[in-house]
């Protein structure tokens, strides 16, 4: 029997999954300033926000590994953080370029269900 400690962990999101939204396009990582993404909300697949962005993890090579996702809560207290890749994020921009949404794969249970994050 394996222990649920020994089974590799899935990154809920990290299934490629293609979103769309009337009016928005695709943004692209070099397209993006911190000031985009940080304090967005994220919505599930069906539009159900599941979090939003407190912080963005960078590599040793200075690009985007990690986005921290707080989970959960009710103005900013309560909240539980959780890491996914930033390669399991989809950017949408409204054409105009008045709005960004983020949307992950991933619905608000399985988020709780990662490890917390710990700064």
């Amino acid at each position: 029997m394996t222990h649920a400690s020994e089974r590799p962990h899935h990154t809920p999101g990290a299934d490629t999954h293609t979103f769309s939204r009337q009016g928005y396009l695709s943004a692209h990582v070099h397209d993006l300033s911190t000031d985009d993404v940080d304090g967005a909300k994220v919505y599930g697949r069906d539009d159900d926000s599941v979090g939003s962005i407190s912080s963005l993890k960078l590599g040793p090579d200075g690009k985007l590994t990690h986005a921290v996702i707080d989970v959960g809560g009710f103005l900013g207290m309560g909240t539980y953080p959780v890491a996914v890749p930033f390669s399991s994020l989809v950017v949408l921009r409204e054409k105009d370029g008045s709005d960004v949404r983020v949307y992950l794969n991933a619905t608000e249970d399985q988020l709780k269900a990662m490890p917390k994050y710990e700064n």
